[in-house]
């Protein structure tokens, strides 16, 4: 999968979302990596491109705009 965009979430945060995003049939991919730096007991949510109406859905869930993926 493509990596776009991402959000950081707490763990008990990221089974709800996740629950959600699968409901809407909204891809995704679970990631923890240092390159993120992402903090314990968090993990990453990441996105590829979506189309506008479907990343308007993910922005109202998550409450504002994702992280820029970094680029390999």
């Amino acid at each position: 999968m493509e990596r776009s965009f991402y959000y950081v979430v707490t763990w008990s945060e990221a089974n709800a979302l996740v629950r959600v995003l699968s409901e809407r049939f909204i891809p995704f991919a679970l990631v923890q990596s240092k390159q993120l730096k992402i903090p314990p007991n968090h993990i990453a949510i990441v996105f590829p491109s979506l189309p506008v109406r479907v990343y308007a859905v993910v922005r109202n869930l998550f409450g504002g705009d994702g992280r820029v993926y970094p680029a390999d």
